[in-house]
């Protein structure tokens, strides 16, 4: 697999020397699941949706959560499927009838989405990535969520695991701040649900274009969808659920790019 320096070159020569990151693998060796059969596992499980909603519930009850609270999103037997294997990698314990975590404390439910995402990239379409990304001297501060070096090309992945009503105007108008920063080749704002994102997330896309480039901005440059709940600005940024899964969002993100950033659409 391609070693994560590919991704600081692309992040050096774009005038940044100044970089932390956190290496995808730093996640299942905190959690001691980086042995092979573990890993494969956990990376199984966290691909199903419902696995990652009651992978948030459960933080939100660090108490612990009793089996009946965690039933929104699927059956009583995948649910119970799901907890058994948590708890097999030694993620979730079970006193009685309530189930908690056993993770460190230090880590976010975001850090798992991330590490999600970042090794659906390494895994599926052999990218090397890096996630939790601080660079010196970057304008709009805070964390860079996921960065890869797709095909020699910088990718910016910023990931929510907020449902759409759970993110608001702000946090896109940072999301466009932070390309204008970066300058990466190729972005993806990823929302965590199987809900509609046209709904409010491309409409909050669409005002903070306007805001900042005025009306006639979205007349040259449009909002399209591609596909299901995947749309593109200019071939470029690209907003996405992760209905169906994330390996076919990113797959249909990959092929629009190349088809309209390639010689071949001379061809198409």
């Amino acid at each position: 697999m391609p070693h994560p320096p590919e991704v600081l070159k692309l992040l050096s020569g774009r005038g940044y020397s100044s970089i932390k990151y956190t290496s995808v693998k730093s996640l299942p060796a905190e959690l001691h699941i980086d042995a092979p059969d573990k890993f494969r596992a956990f990376y199984r499980v966290m691909q199903r949706y419902a696995a990652r909603l009651i992978f948030h519930d459960l933080s939100l009850h660090p108490e612990g959560a009793e089996l009946s609270q965690l039933l929104h999103y699927a059956s009583q037997s995948s649910t119970s499927e799901i907890l058994e294997t948590f708890e097999n990698l030694g993620l979730v314990q079970q006193n009685e009838n309530r189930f908690r975590f056993r993770f460190p404390t230090n880590l976010r439910i975001g850090d798992f989405l991330e590490w999600l995402v970042a090794t659906v990239l390494q895994r599926e379409f052999s990218v090397p990535v890096i996630t939790n990304v601080s660079l010196q001297g970057s304008k709009t501060g805070g964390d860079y969520d996921v960065l890869g070096n797709w095909l020699g090309k910088l990718l910016l992945v910023e990931v929510k695991s907020a449902p759409p009503k759970g993110i608001h105007n702000p946090e896109i108008a940072t999301f466009l701040d932070r390309l204008r920063d970066v300058l990466p080749d190729i972005a993806v704002f990823l929302v965590d649900t199987h809900l509609r994102v046209r709904d409010k997330i491309v409409l909050m896309f669409e005002e903070e274009l306007i805001k900042a480039n005025g009306i006639g901005s979205l007349k040259e440059m449009p909002i399209n969808k591609i596909k299901g709940q995947v749309f593109e600005l200019n071939h470029f940024i690209y907003i996405m659920n992760s209905k169906r899964d994330l390996k076919s969002n990113f797959r249909i993100v990959f092929r629009d790019y190349i088809r309209y950033n390639s010689p071949v659409k001379l061809f198409i």
